[in-house]
């Protein structure tokens, strides 16, 4: 009850305060019983002598005050009669005068008023302040306001004002405010890194903006690792990779002198030192002798936060997180089937800041980057540019590409060097390197990682890849502009005026043309910046290829580079372009020259009629073999041994073949090229069981099998240390040549594997994928609210002391006929960490720890599912959060072995060989213990 009542007076005190009160200060004693609210309406006359004005104020919520309004609205408080005390609020938020120079225009009007001093303590009581004012382009406080005004410190860490009618030579003049929120929790332990080398002063460049930034909270300053601060001093300008550069006014605080404001100048070549006056930040001194900013969006240009590169201290250590493993088998498994999908519009090249309503606020550094990825653009396949990408495309500001080629299939998973763009210098950044994988149905695989933090805002680029539903061989349009040609000069067209959709061919006066692949002169090709392509033209055999477009300018032949096209040589001696928009607003080139542009009379002997190229329409009459085989674009369609079928284009590894399993299933694919260049066709292939044929998608074939409607002739072997499925393809076309092409799912007896991570909602899920050619299941450990286990919680879990808590451990993917999950130990501990010091056993050696008489064992190695039950409990006062680890194993049932008589005492641990097929470990948490009402 006494804390009812306290929190009752401090709720009363709270109301009181902002309302305004008349209450004296003799008179708390009595605020229980009564104390009447007293609201004065705007303009009433001054306080008296024996009123308080920090419980007898008015309230001034007015939202254009505030110094971070960047416009006048058009007000000016020489029209409004004041003489009271007020207090000042922001969109509801308390606030204070201005004590640092404010920019004109700013606060709503023409002239921003603030204090010249600081704001008193509690112990000064009443003090008087000058206010000076900043109009147009003079210096900071240049104005003087010939009305002074009373200030006073009161309880509760806000201000009161006796704010008069200015009396002030500049127009406009308007009282400005500034609001902090409040400080929650320490801001010295509840801060965001932010590691940018970029921002010290030791740095170049004029492009990064901090207005674009989503600022949040306080932040931590490092320079690769290492702690750094904001300058003290005048910076100069076009350093820190910005125009206008910040910094601190005033130096830095001690410890003892808690959370500060400090002001935040900005310097320009043209100007001063603080010639531009930014929002104040607040920055603290915390232990470790680091510091932390409330950084905030500058309300002006092109402007950055600066960091000193001679406050460097020493590197910063820190505890990285326990890597949990519990076994040094390594868990390989093929990328191209397990990877996660990335589509995100504005990774495109074609996404750019001009054209595109400034989408660059992305920063892949802020990633959680986990395992293997595949590049989707808007549903559609893609992968990452090989080419320079102008900056500030793909939604970032340093675009990201690929500094190589993509590997070939048979290449496996290769490296490849990671190149950023800033301004004109393609290769101006290297990332960290990244693993590639190109993938059977032409599409590729990225292990992405972090980005090098020394780049500006990283990300990584795609580029869509999607294959033409219809040959743009004979699908295009005619584009005969003879403007085009390189011997034409600028006549202001414009092709990013142009709307372009799928493919053109190039024709010159009626004759074929192309794109020149070399240097063309500024101001050629009807425009100011001529578009040419940097690379060869395709042969027929490499079908649709991308090519990165050049832009000639006067800063030199590629400094600048558009969006990448796609081009297809076609049969004919021509090719076809896919244009998009460029960036800038050039113009794609023909080539002029007559090398390139066959003659009349060469034109009739080289070039067939768009007729005679255009395939012939099938009749029934006249079948075309080829159009039933629906070859892929790797194949194409040939005879061989008096058969016609799909031939491959390029030569296949020596064995191209593929093996998935997961559960008691398996599959294979082989090539189908490769097999009908061997003389065995698809449809003469099947699986153990005849009945099992393949099925042909994307190139391969590929057959099934699973041990429920579908077995196809698969045998089960086991021999103590792994448990094998296994099956073979059969061919058998009419020659004496027999195919047949063994393969196996195998499970192995041992895997360790653990979450080290806190999952909320409560549902945890370990997955296991095993080395390539063995099996793949999950496990998963699940709170219930019922002990019927119906129930499942959704969300945070708050449950009292000795509150019956329900979990179930189950297996999914692996054949319920054939195995049992056994739950071999579960215990609990306060942190997330299995291998914490302080624990407390729940389940040993398959068995209910006798110690623990609220632990109730319902169901463990009888199916793929185990369920227990305890009491809610806590470790100490302190910690409120359990988290549970079990380590489980699968038991093939056919081993009678899967069941423990806990009854008997008897602690089963050896023939662990016969019945233990496969092991894991899985952690929850947190489960929160709240204290019941």
């Amino acid at each position: 009850m006494r804390f009812l009542i306290s929190l009752c007076v401090s709720l009363l005190l709270l109301i009181n305060g902002r309302r305004g009160v008349n209450c004296g200060a003799n008179q708390v004693s009595q605020m229980r019983m009564s104390c009447s609210r007293a609201e004065k309406p705007s303009g009433q006359g001054p306080a008296t002598s024996s009123s308080d004005p920090c419980y007898d104020y008015n309230t001034l919520d007015e939202s254009w005050r505030d110094i971070r309004q960047s416009q006048s609205s058009g007000y000016d408080d020489t029209l409004v009669e004041r003489s009271s005390w007020y207090r000042l609020y922001l969109n509801g938020e308390s606030a204070q005068m201005s004590e640092w120079c404010v920019s004109y225009v700013r606060c709503g009007g023409e002239t921003s008023l603030f204090l010249n001093g600081s704001h008193p303590t509690i112990e000064d009581g009443v003090v008087t302040r000058e206010v000076l004012g900043t109009y147009w382009n003079s210096d900071c406080g240049s104005y003087r306001s010939t009305s002074i005004v009373k200030v006073k410190a009161c309880p509760g860490d806000y201000y009161v004002y006796e704010f008069v009618k200015p009396n002030i030579s500049a127009p406009g003049p308007m009282y400005c405010a500034v609001a902090f929120q409040s400080i929650s929790s320490d801001p010295c332990y509840n801060y965001e890194s932010l590691d940018r080398p970029w921002r010290a002063n030791n740095e170049s460049g004029n492009n990064i903006c901090d207005e674009s930034f989503s600022w949040n909270g306080w932040y931590r300053l490092f320079y690769y690792r290492m702690d750094i601060r904001m300058s003290e001093t005048c910076v100069s300008s076009f350093t820190c990779n910005t125009y206008i550069n910040l910094w601190l006014t005033d130096p830095h605080p001690q410890i003892e002198d808690g959370v500060v404001i400090r002001e935040v100048c900005g310097s320009y070549h043209l100007g001063d030192c603080c010639e531009y006056n930014s929002n104040p930040i607040r920055v603290k001194a915390c232990p470790g002798n680091y510091y932390v900013y409330e950084l905030v969006s500058p309300p002006f240009g092109c402007v950055g936060y600066c960091t000193d590169i001679s406050t460097i201290s020493q590197p910063v250590s820190t505890v990285s997180p326990d890597i949990i493993t519990g076994s040094s088998i390594t868990l390989n498994y093929d990328p191209c089937k397990n990877y996660s999908i990335l589509d995100n519009y504005w990774r495109s090249i074609i996404i750019y800041w001009y054209t595109n309503g400034y989408v660059n606020r992305h920063d892949d550094t802020l990633v959680e980057w986990d395992g293997w990825y595949r590049l989707f653009i808007n549903g559609s396949s893609a992968q990452m540019p090989e080419w320079c990408v102008s900056y500030m495309s793909c939604g970032g500001y340093s675009s990201l590409w690929i500094g190589d080629s993509h590997p070939r299939l048979e290449d496996g998973v290769v490296t490849r060097e990671i190149y950023g763009s800033r301004n004109d210098q393609c290769s101006r950044y290297r990332s960290d390197p990244i693993q590639v994988k190109a993938c059977p149905g032409n599409y590729y695989v990225y292990k992405f990682t972090r980005p090098t933090l020394s780049i500006p805002a990283p990300v990584y680029c795609a580029v869509p890849v999607s294959i033409p539903s219809v040959d743009p061989c004979y699908n295009y349009t005619s584009l005969d502009e003879p403007w085009r040609a390189t011997d034409h000069y600028n006549l202001g067209m414009c092709d990013s005026n142009v709307e372009w959709n799928g493919w053109y061919r190039l024709f010159y006066n009626g004759q074929n043309a192309q794109m020149p692949e070399s240097c063309v002169n500024q101001y050629t090709c009807g425009t100011s910046d001529p578009l040419w392509l940097n690379g060869s033209h395709p042969q027929l055999k490499d079908g649709v290829v991308t090519r990165q477009v050049c832009v000639s300018s006067w800063n030199g032949c590629c400094t600048y580079a558009s969006h990448a096209i796609r081009v297809k040589a076609c049969p004919g001696n021509y090719y076809v372009y896919e244009f998009v928009k460029p960036i800038f607003c050039g113009a794609y080139c023909v080539e002029a020259s007559s090398q390139s542009i066959p003659s009349a009379s060469t034109t009739t002997e080289t070039i067939p009629s768009i007729q005679s190229i255009t395939p012939p329409i099938i009749t029934t009459a006249m079948r075309d073999p080829c159009s039933e085989l629906h070859c892929s674009e790797n194949e194409r369609c040939g005879m061989k041994n008096g058969v016609y079928g799909c031939l491959c284009k390029i030569p296949q590894p020596h064995s191209d073949s593929f093996e998935t399993c997961e559960s008691s299933s398996g599959s294979m694919s082989v090539s189908r090229c490769q097999l009908f260049e061997a003389g065995f066709p698809a449809d003469v292939l099947h699986l153990n069981d005849p009945s099992c044929k393949g099925t042909v998608r994307n190139g391969r074939v590929e057959f099934h099998y699973d041990n429920d409607e579908h077995i196809c002739g698969t045998n089960l072997m086991a021999n103590g240390i792994h448990f094998i499925y296994d099956n073979f393809i059969l061919g058998t076309p009419r020659s004496e040549k027999i195919l047949k092409l063994s393969f196996s799912c195998v499970y192995p007896q041992t895997q360790m594997l653990s979450m080290n991570v806190e999952i909320n909602p409560l549902e945890s899920i370990v997955h296991k994928t095993l080395p390539a050619g063995e099996g793949r299941y999950r496990v998963r450990m699940i709170p219930y609210q019922d002990d019927e286990f119906t129930r499942p919680f959704t969300g945070a879990v708050d449950a009292e002391l000795d509150q019956e808590m329900h979990v179930e451990v189950r297996v999914e993917g692996v054949d319920s006929r054939q195995f049992a999950l056994v739950m071999d130990t579960c215990w609990a501990t306060p942190v997330n960490d299995p291998d914490y010091r302080l624990r407390w056993d729940l389940i040993v050696s398959e068995c209910p720890n006798p110690n623990d008489d609220t632990l109730k064992l319902l169901q463990n190695g009888v199916s793929t599912s185990s369920r227990f039950s305890f009491g809610m409990y806590i470790f100490t006062a302190n910690s409120t959060k359990l988290y549970l680890h079990c380590a489980v194993h699968l038991c093939p049932l056919s081993s009678n072995r899967c069941l423990t008589d806990c009854d008997s005492g008897h602690q089963r641990r050896e023939g662990r060989s016969l019945d233990f097929h496969d092991s894991a470990s899985i952690s929850m948490g947190p489960l929160m213990w709240s204290e019941g009402m």
